[in-house]
């Protein structure tokens, strides 16, 4: 009876040090989370991207942080591109400062206050390659954080951005031959020769024989033929005859008669001079 008194209180004792030991580690617990800071940070899950370009569309990759635990910090959220990401621009933040930004990383700094329960957005232009993409986050404030398991998270992409493989053969075939003829064959006929005919003949011709007018006694046509039958300008017709001149077929006659003209007149010139000297 004695022996099972004694166990019976010894295992009563192990109990209630048992709970001792639990209430002293749940206390301690509640005490830590009354100070302090419990920073967290998160990716999103999810890009849309232009396969072309690789281009990650909208304002970029998404991401929050905030601070939820009971005192206000300051926090540092580092974003670090680790495969086939690279930051295009500078980044967008709900609240804070972007401290620094390149291809491979971003530093953010912003006073977050305590128990927030809404979480700050930040945005970070960037592009894709490859089949798989790996971003890491993390935050750090100055004050002690009780719980670090979100302080830190490494987002992994299976986004396919490798850029589409030229085909062997070219859809459009390259010109082997130039579009236009070459500039040292003439693409008309040469200019040496007039493309069009005159559209009118000259109306003004050099008349080969002189235009008579009636009453004119200049003008060659009554002058008379020289005696020779021919003239030396070329005076013939088309037919081989003489041109006209002014002259009928009655010209020997008119010569014999002019000469017995002439002889009257000497014979009654030397009758008058013997008259008159008969009377003197």
């Amino acid at each position: 009876m004695n022996r099972s008194r004694i166990t019976s209180a010894a295992v009563g004792l192990a109990l209630l040090g048992g709970l001792a030991t639990t209430q002293v580690a749940t206390a301690a617990g509640a005490f830590a989370y009354e100070s302090g800071a419990e920073m967290t940070v998160g990716l999103t899950s999810g890009i849309v991207y232009d396969k072309n370009t690789g281009k990650v569309l909208g304002d970029g990759i998404g991401g929050t942080f905030g601070n939820h635990g009971p005192e206000a910090d300051t926090a540092t959220v580092t974003v670090t591109a680790v495969k086939n990401v690279k930051f295009t621009a500078k980044p967008k933040v709900d609240k804070g400062t972007v401290k620094s930004w390149n291809a491979e990383k971003v530093v953010i700094e912003a006073e977050l206050a305590a128990n927030g329960d809404e979480l700050e957005k930040m945005d970070l232009p960037a592009s894709l390659s490859g089949k798989k993409q790996t971003l890491r986050a993390e935050i750090k404030g100055i004050k002690t954080d009780p719980d670090t398991s979100n302080n830190t998270v490494t987002q992994t992409y299976s986004v396919d951005a490798t850029k589409p493989k030229p085909t062997e053969k070219p859809t459009d075939k390259p010109t082997d031959k130039p579009t236009d003829d070459p500039t040292d064959k003439p693409t008309g006929k040469p200019s040496g020769k007039p493309t069009s005919k005159p559209s009118e003949k000259p109306t003004d011709k050099p008349s080969s024989k002189p235009s008579a007018t009636p009453g004119d006694d200049s003008s060659p046509a009554n002058t008379p033929a020289p005696a020779g039958g021919s003239d030396k300008g070329g005076g013939t017709g088309g037919d081989g005859s003489l041109a006209q001149t002014g002259g009928g077929s009655h010209t020997p006659q008119l010569i014999g008669g002019a000469g017995a003209l002439v002889v009257l007149g000497g014979a009654a010139l030397v009758l008058a001079k013997r008259r008159k000297s008969g009377q003197n």
